[in-house]
Protein backbone atom coordinates (compact mmCIF):
# COMPACT_ATOMS: atom_id res chain seq x y z
CA UNK A 1 0.00 0.00 0.00
CA UNK A 2 1.08 3.57 -0.77
CA UNK A 3 0.19 6.85 -0.08
CA UNK A 4 -2.33 8.91 -2.33
CA UNK A 5 -0.32 11.66 -3.93
CA UNK A 6 -3.92 13.32 -4.09
CA UNK A 7 -3.90 14.07 -0.68
CA UNK A 8 -0.34 15.26 -0.29
CA UNK A 9 -0.18 17.71 -3.61
CA UNK A 10 0.96 15.41 -5.36
CA UNK A 11 3.78 13.92 -3.18
CA UNK A 12 4.22 10.64 -2.17
CA UNK A 13 4.99 11.02 1.79
CA UNK A 14 6.56 8.18 3.48
CA UNK A 15 4.59 5.86 5.75
CA UNK A 16 5.56 7.06 9.21
CA UNK A 17 6.15 4.27 12.01
CA UNK A 18 2.52 3.91 13.64
CA UNK A 19 2.73 5.15 17.66
CA UNK A 20 0.20 3.49 20.26
CA UNK A 21 -2.71 6.30 18.86
CA UNK A 22 -2.76 4.38 15.96
CA UNK A 23 -2.34 0.93 18.24
CA UNK A 24 -5.76 2.54 20.24
CA UNK A 25 -7.13 3.12 17.41
CA UNK A 26 -7.09 -0.21 16.30
CA UNK A 27 -8.29 -2.20 19.49
CA UNK A 28 -11.24 -0.19 19.44
CA UNK A 29 -12.05 -0.54 16.17
CA UNK A 30 -12.03 -4.00 16.89
CA UNK A 31 -13.73 -4.28 20.04
CA UNK A 32 -16.84 -3.54 17.19
CA UNK A 33 -16.56 -6.09 14.72
CA UNK A 34 -19.09 -8.52 17.09
CA UNK A 35 -20.65 -6.20 19.82
CA UNK A 36 -23.14 -5.09 18.14
CA UNK A 37 -24.11 -8.97 17.31
CA UNK A 38 -23.49 -10.36 20.73
CA UNK A 39 -25.64 -7.73 22.29
CA UNK A 40 -28.85 -8.91 20.39
CA UNK A 41 -28.76 -12.24 21.28
CA UNK A 42 -29.43 -11.83 25.07
CA UNK A 43 -32.43 -9.60 24.04
CA UNK A 44 -33.94 -11.59 21.53
CA UNK A 45 -36.93 -13.06 23.96
CA UNK A 46 -37.38 -9.75 24.39
CA UNK A 47 -37.72 -8.31 20.93
CA UNK A 48 -39.77 -11.67 20.13
CA UNK A 49 -42.54 -10.95 22.27
CA UNK A 50 -42.23 -7.08 21.61
CA UNK A 51 -42.37 -7.42 17.96
CA UNK A 52 -44.29 -10.77 17.57
CA UNK A 53 -42.07 -12.31 15.85
CA UNK A 54 -41.25 -16.70 15.65
CA UNK A 55 -37.89 -17.72 16.09
CA UNK A 56 -36.91 -18.02 12.62
CA UNK A 57 -37.41 -14.25 12.53
CA UNK A 58 -35.80 -13.25 14.81
CA UNK A 59 -32.89 -15.84 13.75
CA UNK A 60 -33.25 -13.40 10.45
CA UNK A 61 -31.98 -10.28 12.91
CA UNK A 62 -29.09 -12.69 13.87
CA UNK A 63 -28.39 -13.85 10.03
CA UNK A 64 -28.55 -10.61 8.29
CA UNK A 65 -24.85 -9.60 9.90
CA UNK A 66 -23.18 -12.67 8.92
CA UNK A 67 -24.89 -12.70 5.35
CA UNK A 68 -22.74 -9.03 4.87
CA UNK A 69 -20.19 -10.68 5.50
CA UNK A 70 -20.09 -13.27 2.62
CA UNK A 71 -21.73 -11.01 0.27
CA UNK A 72 -19.86 -7.67 1.10
CA UNK A 73 -16.44 -8.39 1.53
CA UNK A 74 -15.36 -8.02 -1.98
CA UNK A 75 -17.08 -4.38 -2.42
CA UNK A 76 -15.25 -3.63 1.27
CA UNK A 77 -11.95 -3.81 -0.48
CA UNK A 78 -13.27 -1.81 -3.43
CA UNK A 79 -14.21 1.06 -0.93
CA UNK A 80 -10.92 0.49 0.95
CA UNK A 81 -9.07 1.47 -2.37
CA UNK A 82 -11.70 4.58 -3.78
CA UNK A 83 -11.69 6.29 -0.35
CA UNK A 84 -8.40 5.10 1.33
CA UNK A 85 -8.50 2.19 4.00
CA UNK A 86 -8.56 5.10 7.14
CA UNK A 87 -11.81 7.21 5.92
CA UNK A 88 -13.33 3.64 4.93
CA UNK A 89 -12.98 2.21 8.81
CA UNK A 90 -14.11 5.98 9.75
CA UNK A 91 -17.62 5.19 7.79
CA UNK A 92 -17.48 1.78 9.38
CA UNK A 93 -17.73 2.72 12.64
CA UNK A 94 -20.39 5.51 11.58
CA UNK A 95 -22.59 2.74 9.76
CA UNK A 96 -22.45 0.65 13.14
CA UNK A 97 -23.50 3.78 14.97
CA UNK A 98 -25.89 4.66 12.21
CA UNK A 99 -27.24 1.21 12.08
CA UNK A 100 -27.91 0.69 16.27
CA UNK A 101 -29.99 4.06 16.09
CA UNK A 102 -32.17 2.64 12.81
CA UNK A 103 -32.11 -0.68 15.40
CA UNK A 104 -33.64 1.23 18.15
CA UNK A 105 -36.45 2.94 16.52
CA UNK A 106 -40.02 1.45 16.45
CA UNK A 107 -40.98 -0.91 13.91
CA UNK A 108 -39.70 -4.62 12.38
CA UNK A 109 -38.44 -2.68 9.71
CA UNK A 110 -36.22 0.00 10.85
CA UNK A 111 -34.39 -3.11 13.50
CA UNK A 112 -33.97 -5.12 9.88
CA UNK A 113 -32.70 -1.84 8.01
CA UNK A 114 -30.69 -1.04 11.26
CA UNK A 115 -28.80 -4.29 11.55
CA UNK A 116 -27.95 -4.37 7.43
CA UNK A 117 -26.62 -1.69 7.94
CA UNK A 118 -24.63 -2.54 11.17
CA UNK A 119 -23.32 -5.81 9.10
CA UNK A 120 -22.17 -3.81 6.25
CA UNK A 121 -20.16 -1.67 8.62
CA UNK A 122 -18.68 -4.46 10.29
CA UNK A 123 -17.71 -6.30 6.79
CA UNK A 124 -15.77 -2.80 6.27
CA UNK A 125 -13.74 -3.43 9.36
CA UNK A 126 -13.43 -7.43 8.91
CA UNK A 127 -11.77 -6.34 5.74
CA UNK A 128 -9.73 -3.58 6.37
CA UNK A 129 -7.95 -4.05 10.09
CA UNK A 130 -5.68 -6.76 8.37
CA UNK A 131 -4.71 -4.12 5.69
CA UNK A 132 -4.04 -1.65 8.80
CA UNK A 133 -2.57 -4.18 11.21
CA UNK A 134 -0.25 -5.01 8.06
CA UNK A 135 0.87 -1.57 6.86
CA UNK A 136 1.43 0.20 10.28
CA UNK A 137 2.57 -2.59 12.38
CA UNK A 138 5.11 -4.48 9.90
CA UNK A 139 7.64 -5.53 12.78
CA UNK A 140 4.06 -6.20 15.16
CA UNK A 141 1.86 -8.14 12.83
CA UNK A 142 1.65 -11.37 15.27
CA UNK A 143 1.34 -9.59 18.07
CA UNK A 144 -0.67 -6.89 17.06
CA UNK A 145 -3.15 -9.40 15.16
CA UNK A 146 -3.71 -11.42 18.81
CA UNK A 147 -4.40 -8.13 20.21
CA UNK A 148 -7.16 -7.31 17.41
CA UNK A 149 -8.63 -11.10 18.19
CA UNK A 150 -8.75 -10.28 21.83
CA UNK A 151 -10.61 -7.03 21.59
CA UNK A 152 -12.33 -8.20 19.24
CA UNK A 153 -13.79 -11.51 21.01
CA UNK A 154 -13.67 -9.18 24.20
CA UNK A 155 -16.00 -6.88 23.05
CA UNK A 156 -18.81 -9.43 22.29
CA UNK A 157 -18.02 -10.86 25.68
CA UNK A 158 -18.68 -7.16 27.06
CA UNK A 159 -21.38 -6.85 25.07
CA UNK A 160 -23.53 -10.39 25.53
CA UNK A 161 -22.62 -9.71 29.53
CA UNK A 162 -24.15 -6.61 29.86
CA UNK A 163 -26.89 -6.28 27.26
CA UNK A 164 -29.50 -8.07 29.19
CA UNK A 165 -28.85 -6.15 32.78
CA UNK A 166 -29.05 -2.98 30.77
CA UNK A 167 -32.59 -4.04 29.29
CA UNK A 168 -33.81 -4.67 32.37
CA UNK A 169 -32.83 -1.61 34.61
CA UNK A 170 -35.01 0.65 32.44
CA UNK A 171 -33.79 1.19 28.91
CA UNK A 172 -35.53 -1.62 27.85
CA UNK A 173 -34.11 -3.20 24.67
CA UNK A 174 -33.87 -0.52 22.34
CA UNK A 175 -31.96 1.23 25.08
CA UNK A 176 -29.42 -1.13 25.93
CA UNK A 177 -29.03 -1.91 21.88
CA UNK A 178 -28.73 1.67 21.46
CA UNK A 179 -26.08 2.27 24.69
CA UNK A 180 -23.74 -0.30 22.99
CA UNK A 181 -23.52 1.33 19.52
CA UNK A 182 -22.27 4.30 21.38
CA UNK A 183 -18.91 2.17 21.54
CA UNK A 184 -18.46 2.66 17.82
CA UNK A 185 -19.00 6.66 18.27
CA UNK A 186 -15.66 6.17 20.71
CA UNK A 187 -13.60 4.38 18.11
CA UNK A 188 -14.46 6.92 15.53
CA UNK A 189 -13.22 9.29 17.56
CA UNK A 190 -10.16 7.32 18.71
CA UNK A 191 -9.63 7.35 14.89
CA UNK A 192 -10.05 10.59 13.61
CA UNK A 193 -6.47 11.41 13.59
CA UNK A 194 -5.65 8.84 11.52
CA UNK A 195 -6.60 10.59 8.52
CA UNK A 196 -3.91 12.31 8.11
CA UNK A 197 -2.87 9.05 6.12
CA UNK A 198 -4.24 7.67 3.40
CA UNK A 199 -3.72 3.96 2.03
CA UNK A 200 -5.40 2.26 -0.11
CA UNK A 201 -7.13 -1.52 0.17
CA UNK A 202 -4.99 -4.18 -1.51
CA UNK A 203 -6.26 -6.04 -4.86
CA UNK A 204 -8.36 -9.10 -3.81
CA UNK A 205 -7.98 -11.05 -6.38
CA UNK A 206 -10.77 -13.56 -5.23
CA UNK A 207 -11.69 -17.28 -7.08
CA UNK A 208 -8.75 -17.77 -9.06
CA UNK A 209 -9.05 -20.62 -11.05
CA UNK A 210 -5.90 -22.34 -9.62
CA UNK A 211 -7.54 -22.02 -5.90
CA UNK A 212 -10.69 -23.15 -6.87
CA UNK A 213 -9.37 -26.41 -8.62
CA UNK A 214 -8.10 -27.57 -5.14
CA UNK A 215 -9.82 -29.80 -3.04
CA UNK A 216 -7.63 -28.25 -0.25
CA UNK A 217 -9.67 -24.95 -0.74
CA UNK A 218 -13.43 -26.34 -0.38
CA UNK A 219 -12.03 -28.49 2.54
CA UNK A 220 -10.60 -25.19 4.44
CA UNK A 221 -14.47 -23.94 3.08
CA UNK A 222 -15.98 -26.50 4.80
CA UNK A 223 -14.28 -25.71 7.98
CA UNK A 224 -14.63 -22.72 8.30
CA UNK A 225 -18.18 -22.56 7.26
CA UNK A 226 -19.39 -25.08 9.67
CA UNK A 227 -17.23 -23.47 12.43
CA UNK A 228 -19.29 -20.09 11.79
CA UNK A 229 -22.33 -22.00 11.40
CA UNK A 230 -22.05 -23.28 15.35
CA UNK A 231 -20.42 -20.39 16.21
CA UNK A 232 -23.38 -17.65 14.71
CA UNK A 233 -25.93 -20.27 16.13
CA UNK A 234 -24.96 -20.57 19.40
CA UNK A 235 -23.82 -16.61 19.51
CA UNK A 236 -27.79 -16.15 18.73
CA UNK A 237 -29.74 -18.82 20.40
CA UNK A 238 -27.55 -19.40 23.50
CA UNK A 239 -29.43 -17.42 25.75
CA UNK A 240 -32.90 -18.46 24.31
CA UNK A 241 -31.41 -22.16 24.91
CA UNK A 242 -30.84 -21.86 28.40
CA UNK A 243 -33.94 -19.18 29.53
CA UNK A 244 -35.88 -21.79 28.38
CA UNK A 245 -34.70 -23.89 30.66
CA UNK A 246 -35.31 -21.52 33.79
CA UNK A 247 -32.25 -19.63 33.44
CA UNK A 248 -33.05 -16.12 34.53
CA UNK A 249 -32.11 -13.33 31.46
CA UNK A 250 -28.94 -12.01 33.45
CA UNK A 251 -27.43 -15.73 34.31
CA UNK A 252 -28.40 -16.18 30.13
CA UNK A 253 -26.33 -13.16 29.23
CA UNK A 254 -23.74 -14.05 31.54
CA UNK A 255 -23.51 -17.23 30.14
CA UNK A 256 -23.38 -15.59 26.93
CA UNK A 257 -20.49 -13.35 27.96
CA UNK A 258 -18.59 -16.55 29.03
CA UNK A 259 -18.92 -18.50 25.63
CA UNK A 260 -17.23 -15.38 24.52
CA UNK A 261 -14.79 -14.47 26.82
CA UNK A 262 -13.27 -18.06 27.31
CA UNK A 263 -12.92 -17.58 23.05
CA UNK A 264 -10.25 -14.95 23.47
CA UNK A 265 -7.22 -17.29 24.58
CA UNK A 266 -8.04 -19.93 22.60
CA UNK A 267 -8.27 -17.86 19.47
CA UNK A 268 -4.64 -16.23 20.13
CA UNK A 269 -3.63 -19.98 20.79
CA UNK A 270 -4.43 -21.74 18.48
CA UNK A 271 -2.78 -19.98 15.28
CA UNK A 272 0.67 -20.48 17.56
CA UNK A 273 -0.28 -24.39 18.36
CA UNK A 274 -1.02 -25.06 14.56
CA UNK A 275 1.98 -23.21 13.16
CA UNK A 276 4.18 -25.86 15.32
CA UNK A 277 2.04 -28.93 14.41
CA UNK A 278 3.65 -30.30 10.96
CA UNK A 279 -0.13 -31.60 10.40
CA UNK A 280 -2.89 -30.35 11.86
CA UNK A 281 -5.65 -33.05 11.35
CA UNK A 282 -5.13 -33.95 15.00
CA UNK A 283 -5.98 -30.68 16.01
CA UNK A 284 -9.07 -29.95 13.73
CA UNK A 285 -11.15 -32.80 14.77
CA UNK A 286 -10.15 -32.35 18.74
CA UNK A 287 -12.00 -28.44 17.63
CA UNK A 288 -14.65 -30.19 16.28
CA UNK A 289 -15.10 -32.66 19.16
CA UNK A 290 -15.02 -30.17 21.97
CA UNK A 291 -17.88 -28.32 19.97
CA UNK A 292 -19.86 -31.31 19.86
CA UNK A 293 -19.55 -32.70 23.83
CA UNK A 294 -20.43 -29.14 24.50
CA UNK A 295 -23.36 -28.78 22.02
CA UNK A 296 -24.79 -32.72 23.22
CA UNK A 297 -24.36 -31.05 26.99
CA UNK A 298 -26.70 -28.42 26.46
CA UNK A 299 -29.02 -31.43 24.92
CA UNK A 300 -29.12 -33.58 27.60
CA UNK A 301 -27.87 -31.81 30.78
CA UNK A 302 -29.10 -28.16 29.97
CA UNK A 303 -29.15 -26.97 33.93
CA UNK A 304 -25.50 -27.13 33.70
CA UNK A 305 -24.88 -24.02 31.15
CA UNK A 306 -22.22 -22.65 32.35
CA UNK A 307 -20.18 -25.60 31.95
CA UNK A 308 -21.09 -26.06 28.31
CA UNK A 309 -20.72 -22.35 27.56
CA UNK A 310 -17.60 -22.48 28.68
CA UNK A 311 -16.87 -25.81 26.71
CA UNK A 312 -18.56 -24.18 23.56
CA UNK A 313 -16.26 -21.36 24.27
CA UNK A 314 -12.86 -23.21 24.13
CA UNK A 315 -14.16 -24.97 20.95
CA UNK A 316 -15.05 -21.69 19.20
CA UNK A 317 -12.29 -19.48 19.97
CA UNK A 318 -9.84 -22.57 18.84
CA UNK A 319 -12.09 -22.98 15.67
CA UNK A 320 -11.87 -19.67 14.31
CA UNK A 321 -7.70 -19.30 15.51
CA UNK A 322 -7.72 -22.56 13.11
CA UNK A 323 -9.27 -21.73 10.54
CA UNK A 324 -7.40 -18.45 9.88
CA UNK A 325 -3.94 -20.23 10.57
CA UNK A 326 -4.97 -23.04 8.10
CA UNK A 327 -5.48 -20.11 5.31
CA UNK A 328 -1.87 -19.11 5.73
CA UNK A 329 -0.09 -22.41 6.62
CA UNK A 330 -1.67 -23.86 3.35
CA UNK A 331 -1.13 -21.14 1.05
CA UNK A 332 2.09 -21.11 -1.35
CA UNK A 333 2.62 -17.93 -1.80
CA UNK A 334 1.20 -14.35 -0.49
CA UNK A 335 -0.64 -14.16 -3.57
CA UNK A 336 -2.47 -17.50 -3.21
CA UNK A 337 -3.30 -16.77 0.76
CA UNK A 338 -5.02 -13.69 -0.78
CA UNK A 339 -6.86 -15.86 -3.15
CA UNK A 340 -7.42 -18.28 -0.86
CA UNK A 341 -8.20 -16.52 2.13
CA UNK A 342 -10.80 -14.35 -0.37
CA UNK A 343 -12.88 -17.41 -1.17
CA UNK A 344 -12.71 -19.39 1.94
CA UNK A 345 -13.98 -16.64 3.95
CA UNK A 346 -16.75 -15.69 1.49
CA UNK A 347 -18.11 -19.26 1.32
CA UNK A 348 -17.52 -19.31 5.23
CA UNK A 349 -19.40 -16.53 6.21
CA UNK A 350 -22.33 -17.46 3.81
CA UNK A 351 -22.68 -20.94 5.24
CA UNK A 352 -22.47 -19.71 8.31
CA UNK A 353 -24.99 -16.85 7.99
CA UNK A 354 -27.33 -20.06 8.03
CA UNK A 355 -26.92 -20.88 10.91
CA UNK A 356 -29.24 -18.80 12.95
CA UNK A 357 -32.15 -19.11 10.63
CA UNK A 358 -31.60 -22.81 10.45
CA UNK A 359 -31.49 -23.30 14.26
CA UNK A 360 -34.81 -20.70 14.28
CA UNK A 361 -36.58 -22.46 11.73
CA UNK A 362 -36.18 -25.79 13.64
CA UNK A 363 -37.00 -24.39 16.43
CA UNK A 364 -40.37 -23.55 15.34
CA UNK A 365 -40.93 -26.44 13.57
CA UNK A 366 -40.50 -28.73 16.46
CA UNK A 367 -41.40 -26.89 20.04
CA UNK A 368 -37.90 -27.75 21.21
CA UNK A 369 -34.12 -27.70 21.02
CA UNK A 370 -33.43 -31.66 20.50
CA UNK A 371 -33.96 -31.01 16.53
CA UNK A 372 -32.04 -27.91 16.09
CA UNK A 373 -29.43 -29.13 18.98
CA UNK A 374 -28.96 -32.52 16.83
CA UNK A 375 -28.28 -30.66 13.96
CA UNK A 376 -25.07 -28.35 15.03
CA UNK A 377 -23.98 -31.33 15.87
CA UNK A 378 -23.82 -32.55 12.40
CA UNK A 379 -22.18 -29.62 11.63
CA UNK A 380 -19.53 -30.70 13.90
CA UNK A 381 -19.17 -33.98 12.31
CA UNK A 382 -18.69 -32.30 8.97
CA UNK A 383 -16.33 -29.99 10.76
CA UNK A 384 -14.13 -32.98 12.11
CA UNK A 385 -14.14 -34.18 8.63
CA UNK A 386 -13.23 -31.29 6.74
CA UNK A 387 -10.68 -31.21 9.21
CA UNK A 388 -9.11 -34.37 7.88
CA UNK A 389 -8.35 -32.73 4.71
CA UNK A 390 -7.99 -29.66 5.25
CA UNK A 391 -5.28 -30.45 8.06
CA UNK A 392 -2.89 -31.96 6.22
CA UNK A 393 0.42 -30.95 5.03
CA UNK A 394 -0.55 -30.36 1.20
CA UNK A 395 -0.46 -26.54 0.26
CA UNK A 396 -3.24 -24.88 -2.36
Amino acid sequence: MTDDPSRTGGRTVPARAAGPVTLLGVLLLALNLRAAIAALAPLLPDVRADLHLGSGAAGLLTTLPVLCFGLLSPFAALLGRRIGVETALLAAMLGILAGSVLRATPGLWWVVAGTVVIGAGITVGNVLVPSVVKQDFPDRQGPVTALTTAALTGGAAVAAAVAAPLAHTGLGWRGALLLGGGLAAVAALAWLPQLRRRHVAPVLAVGRTSVLRSPVTWALAAFMGMQSLTYYALLAWLPTIVRDAGVSAAGAGWALGLFNLLGIATAVAAPALASRLRSQRGFGVLVAATWGAGLLGLLVAPSLYLLWATVTGLAQGAGIGLALALLVLRAGTPQGARDLSGTVQSVGYLVGSTGPLLVGVLRDRTGGWGLPLGALCVAAVVMATAALWAGRDRPV
